[in-house]
Parts: structure tokens; sequence; C-alpha cells
């Protein structure tokens, strides 16, 4: 018999075997659609992102217990997708599945009128959450599909009228994003995120129908001829999850805010999503400026890209847990998702990384406060760093395409082998004394024994006093940050060591740094030197060496 089958509706039951079809369906497509990635730059993940963030979605789907509605189906995929939104692509899916959930509330059934609703509620999301909207791209794509469900509502079509003219519209749009993007024509393709878009209400369409689905979209597009297109000049891509939601500030008019301001920074392919914001900029001096303005939100989480690059995904997936833009930065740059602790909660947000990876997860913490706390996680391996710097030795090992086991022991055995050294000043040891630290003497209680020759040290101003720990013991003290920092290291040295790497924060003037960095050049020539600086006010100077 021709034709399609009685539609039964949209209800809850369908929308999730939707969900699970849509995430096995981008699976085996994610990498054709990858191929066809040239815009907004040619790095080659977006069915990867979208597949990531879809599979997200669904595993909020399948933390459903019971008979399930249909608005409770749509908000789970909703939740998960901004948990687990990848890149541009997947940021801009996350945004259009909040808008169908919030118009989907309440609404067990979907009728015409309600799909024409969600579909229009989506694409105005989307159009929204970007900062820059393009034509030929998703953006344009969903702009069709929902000006096409009102129509066809308008006049009065059933459900399967609706999206099956949705459909072949979707369809039509995709075919089109070639010539409205230069960048498209050039390469001969079209939009890919345009394509994962097409494929999912593909997939909608022949859940609801129960028709077996056509041919994928991609067996037509993937004919087309292409060249090869030139590399954008975006460099790094950020995706950070903000302690402070933008639009709870003040109201909706934060997040255009936001994304001007972000743009006015040398933002580029900016899309928020809540508290999810994705950027690209065009260099690591851009992504310091852009992070420290992101900052004033606090920054939960990091995750960055090297666009120019386009590497596998290794057999890991790396954590670690620091505190200051700057280290946040420097982790994520060197492929892990930094978590700030001061910002979020570590344990939950490691949590719900684990439950969006399929490959093993490692954490690395920067402090035993941390290390402890993550006692009540499972299903990782949680590797004992007991401070910044020896997770800085980890990370520096971290080999994300080697054997589990040898990542462990050899990250491990990096983080064991460090020895550590702190200074902090007398304000600091106020606001947070160390286990087992001297207690700051001012002025009203006499002096108390430096460090030089066992001369006596005025405590006039406490700020400007220093006192070193090594391995969390009292070592030394002195006013003079310059000398304690030359002696620090040259304690630490003593044992040997090929490389010196000083972590500091806003408090350790740049002429210090410079005095350190001319007398390892003239002491220790063969040593290696790297400082970064952590931006994190709490930190003065923590030094390694390995």
């Amino acid at each position: 018999m021709s034709g399609p089958k009685q539609a039964i509706g949209l209800n809850g039951r369908l929308a999730a075997r939707w969900a699970r079809r849509a995430v096995d369906r981008l699976r085996k497509e994610r990498v054709e659609i990858d191929e066809l990635n040239v815009f907004p730059v040619p790095d080659g993940d977006t069915g990867t992102n979208m597949y990531h963030t879809l599979r997200s979605a669904y595993l909020a789907v399948e933390e459903l217990t019971g008979p399930v509605t249909l608005p409770q189906v749509v908000a789970a995929l909703a939740e998960g997708a901004g948990r687990g939104a990848r890149g541009n692509s997947g940021l801009i899916l996350a945004v259009a599945l909040q808008g169908v959930a919030d118009a989907l509330d309440g609404v067990t059934v979907a009728t015409p009128e309600a799909m024409a609703a969600a579909l229009e509620l989506a694409s105005a999301r989307a159009r929204k959450a970007v900062a820059r909207p393009v034509d030929g791209t998703m953006l344009t794509v969903l702009d069709a599909m929902a000006t096409e469900a009102h129509e066809k509502a308008e006049k009065g079509a059933n459900l399967i009228e609706l999206i099956s003219a949705v459909r072949l519209r979707s369809r039509s749009a995709l075919r089109e994003t070639t010539g409205q993007l230069p960048v498209l024509r050039e390469a001969a393709v079209v939009d890919a995120g345009s394509t994962g878009i097409v494929e999912l209400f593909d997939l909608l369409y022949a859940t609801v129908t129960g028709r077996t689905p056509q041919d994928s979209m991609l067996v037509e597009v993937t004919r087309a001829p292409r060249i090869v297109h030139q590399a954008s000049s975006d460099e790094l891509e950020i995706i950070a999850i903000l302690a402070t939601n933008p639009a709870s500030v003040d109201s909706e008019k934060t997040s255009s805010t936001l994304a001007e301001a972000l743009d006015a920074l040398g933002g580029t392919s900016i899309v928020i999503n809540g508290p999810k914001v994705h950027v690209h900029v065009a260099d690591e001096a851009t992504a310091v400026i852009v992070l420290d303005h992101l900052a004033s939100y606090g920054i939960a989480r990091l995750d960055m890209e090297d666009l120019r690059l386009h590497e596998e995904e290794g057999e890991t997936h790396l954590v670690a847990i620091v505190s200051g833009t700057g280290l946040l930065m420097h982790c994520a740059l060197n492929g892990a998702s930094a978590l700030s602790p001061d910002a979020g909660d570590a344990v939950a947000m490691t949590t719900d990384i684990i439950a969006e990876e399929e490959r093993e997860v490692l954490v690395v913490p920067s402090s035993t406060t941390v290390l402890k706390s993550l006692g009540q996680v499972s299903g990782a391996q949680v590797l004992r760093s007991r401070n910044v710097a020896t997770l800085l030795s980890a990370l520096a090992v971290y080999d994300p395409f080697a054997p589990t086991n040898e990542i462990v022991a050899d990250m491990t055995e990096a983080a064991a082998g460090t020895r550590v050294g702190t200074i902090v000043s007398a304000e600091q040891l106020a606001l947070n004394p160390p286990t087992g630290a001297l207690p700051i003497i001012d002025d009203s209680m006499g002096a108390e024994p430096g460090s030089e020759g066992g001369r006596r040290i005025p405590l006039s101003h406490p700020s400007q006093f220093y006192r070193v720990f090594i391995d969390g013991k009292v070592k030394t003290q002195s006013t003079e940050l310059s000398t304690l920092v030359e002696k620090l290291a040259d304690r630490l040295l003593g044992a040997g060591g090929e490389l010196l790497t000083v972590v500091h924060g806003p408090g350790c003037a740049p002429d210090v740094l410079s005095h350190l960095r001319d007398w390892i050049r003239k002491s220790h020539a063969q040593v290696r030197f790297q400082d970064i600086d952590s931006r994190d006010r709490a930190t003065l100077l923590i030094m390694g060496v390995e």
C-alpha cells in the first residue's frame, strides 16, 4: 500500500525514539559532515560536535524514569544538549532545542500549531544567540523551516502534512546555502551544520510517519566537487561555562551586551546560550582579553581548541582543576577541560564530564583539598597531584593517544618527581594560613627573626613581608621578594633539574621575574625557564622543578 501510514502524533515516546535514532545517524555520518565544514572555520569538526551534543542530549533522556511525556523528553533533550554542547554548531543546536522545549511546555501531543510554534521559537532563539548572523548557515535553514511550518499551520495542514512540507523545504534551503555564502560557493559545498539539521528533521519525519528513512542528504551533497579552502584567520575556539548566567543579571539584555562586548574585543562566531559562551579569537593575546572579560561572570569550565589543527580524539579525556584565568587557559590549550573550584562545583562538573564522554576520564587536581573532594567521584581515575606545580608537570607529559595505564603512570611519576616551593605574602598568610604556619607578627607584637643572618625584620608593612614554604614547611622569609625567588630557585635546583616552572599572580612584579630569568641564565644555563601568569590574586609565586 502506498503513502505514509496514519500518524500517531508526536508524543514523548516517539520523541525519545527520534532522539535515539538521531544519535545513531550522526554517529555514522559525522565524518562526512565534518568533511563539508568550511564555515565559520574549516576545522572539520561540525558533524562530530553535533553528534556529541545530541548524544549528551539523549543521555539526559535516558535518565528519565516511568512513562514520559513530550514536555519531559524535549526538556531533557534541551538540558542535556546545553550541558554537553560542543563547538559553534553544537551550541546553536542546543539553543534551538531549548526553544523547542519552551514552546512545547505543557503540550503532551504535538499539534500542527504547536510544531510550528516550536520551530519558530527554535529559529528565533538560535538567531538571537549568534552575535553576527550570516545567511547560508544553520540559522537560514531554521528560518526557512519555521516559515514553512507557520504557513502550513495557517492553511490548516495536519501534522504529517506540515512535517513533510518542512522536511522538503529544509532540503531545498540546504541546497541554497551554497549560493548564499561565498566561502561555500568557493568550496562547492553546502553548509555542514545545516546538513546536520536536515538529517535530524528527516529522522523526525520517518519516526512520526513510521516510514523507513529515505536516502540521506549526504548522498546528494557529497557528490559535489570540492576545493581546498584557505584557513581562517581565527586560531582558537573558546567554550566557557560561566558561573553566572549573563541573562540572569539583567534579563535578556545582558546576553546581547556580552555578545557586543566580545565582538568589540575581537571575538568572532559568538554564540551565547545561558551560561555557555562560544567564541573564536585570532590569537592567544586576544584570548586573554576575552577570558578576562568573561572572568567578571566567573569561569566555571573552559575548553579551548587550536583551529589550525584537526586532531582525532584520543583514548582519554583530561580534566584539570585549577584557579585563575591564566591557568584555566594554559590547561585548556594543552588538551584539558579546565574547571575552576572557585567558580563552580568541581565535583558536579567532573561528574557531568564523565557522563558526557565515551572514553576514559582522567582528573588532575591542583590542591590536596580538591583531591580529597574528588573521592566522591566515580567513573574516573584521579591522579595524586598536590598542587599547581605538580599538576603542570603531569600535564606536560599527557599523551591522549597512549594506553591509559601508561598515561596514568607517566603523569603520576611526573607529579611525584616535582620539587615544589611556594612564596606567599603576609597578607595572604593572614587570610589563608597554611597548616602549621608560624603566626605573622605585626608592629604591635615587635618583630620576628628574619632569614638574613638571623637579624630581626620589622613588619611595618606586613603585605611586603614574604615567607617561603617547601613541601608545606616554612624554610625562610624576607622583605625582599627578588632575593627570596633567587634563593628558592637555587635550593630547588640543588638536586638537579631540567625545567623550572614559575606560576605567578598579579602581586608578583615583572621585574622580579625578569631578575629570576637573568639569574637562571647566568647560574643554571642548562635549565629551561617557563613562567605562567595565573591571573589569580590568591597566588603570589609557586615554583616547580622537574
